[in-house]
């Protein structure tokens, strides 16, 4: 073999060999993606089956002002393979955690942050649960899956908005007291992420004004609460209301949660606070302040330019029966039936909205 075919055959085998290091590499670097690139637990909206074994009967009874964590273990299939953690729960809530409302109360999960790496759950701390209230009633899973919804919906409208992720949990007993229960809840994606995602920060102040958040934003807000028939919320109070901004000290955005109260949830508890003057959480009210019809029909064109893709939440979803998909289809009929109709504007958003009122 003469010199110049000597270098020519070097040549293509250095070109080879390098190319196949070079995939190897190029392997080595997307299992590790894979590896240390699991999917954020509120990026899909598939629904996760879970299984939770924990001294059940002792967790859904600590219901008092000082409860504790109880430890539990979690577990999922990934494949054939079983993923499982030890994680800790306490019972929360305010009226849910009530027995005599929910024997079942809403739940609050915290994460081993090192044990739930590379898994579903990793990044995560705390997390609140939304969980079904009642064992033995179908109904309450239909308010499940409705609440769930209207989180899905409100996500259309802003990302300045909770993301959830529905499971499909067997909570198992450890002390074998209380047979499995299969039953739907989701995850509430945690507040001060949400914030983050959104390049803001939480704001935790009190007896700021609705009229002293971002104007466009609150606006929204209250339409969106006013098609979803929730008037349980309050920016001052912060009831059911969270605060982000961009600074300590520009105006916030309002970020609504917790809609059990509204008329697409239609929970037997729910009952409308007297001084709002309705008589049943189904009738709409509109707890905005006063916007001119400029400005009201800025916000209507984007409820109407989403109308496909908000019907389509609920239509696609399979956990919802047909009839509660009537319901809210017909429901949210009617709200687009009144924003089309410039005398029921001025009657709903413009004369009955709230005004401010100055001390003398």
């Amino acid at each position: 073999m003469n010199s110049n075919i000597r270098h020519i055959f070097f040549s293509l085998l250095l070109i080879l060999l390098t190319g196949i290091s070079t995939l190897g590499l190029s392997q080595e670097n997307q299992d590790s993606d894979t590896i240390y690139r699991a999917p954020n637990l509120f990026e899909s909206d598939s629904l996760i089956q879970l299984s939770i074994t924990t001294d059940l009967r002792s967790l859904v009874r600590d219901i008092g002002e000082k409860n504790k964590y109880h430890r539990a273990r979690l577990s999922y299939y990934l494949g054939d393979s079983i993923v499982s953690m030890s994680v800790q729960m306490k019972t929360r809530g305010n009226f849910r955690k009530d027995r005599s409302i929910c024997p079942f109360p809403p739940m609050r999960i915290k994460f081993n942050k090192a044990e739930s790496s590379y898994t579903l759950f990793h990044g995560q701390g705390k997390l609140k649960m939304v969980t079904h209230c009642h064992n033995k009633s179908q109904r309450y899973e239909q308010m499940l899956i409705q609440e769930y919804l209207i989180y899905k919906a409100y996500n259309l409208f802003t990302p300045e908005s909770f993301r959830v992720r529905l499971a499909e949990i067997t909570y198992k007993d450890s002390k074998n007291q209380m047979g499995p229960l299969k039953k739907y809840a989701f995850f509430i994606e945690d507040f001060e992420a949400m914030a983050e995602r959104n390049g803001k920060i939480p704001r935790y102040e009190k007896k700021i004004h609705q009229d002293h958040t971002l104007i466009g934003k609150v606006t929204k807000l209250a339409v969106f609460q006013y098609l979803v028939g929730n008037t349980d919320w309050g920016v001052p109070t912060l009831h059911n209301i969270k605060l982000i901004a961009k600074t300590p000290t520009s105006r916030p955005i309002p970020v609504p949660y917790d809609f059990d109260w509204a008329s697409l949830v239609n929970a037997p508890y729910a009952v409308p606070n007297p001084k709002l003057n309705i008589k049943s959480i189904h009738d709409r009210l509109y707890r905005g302040y006063k916007r001119s019809p400029k400005d009201l029909e800025y916000i209507f064109r984007e409820f109407r330019m989403k109308k496909e893709a908000l019907y389509d939440v609920y239509v696609s979803n399979p956990y919802l029966n047909d009839k509660e998909k009537e319901r809210v289809l017909n429901y949210f009929d009617r709200f687009y039936e009144i924003i089309d109709n410039p005398k029921r504007v001025k009657t709903e958003f413009i004369n009955n909205a709230r005004t401010i009122k100055y001390k003398k």
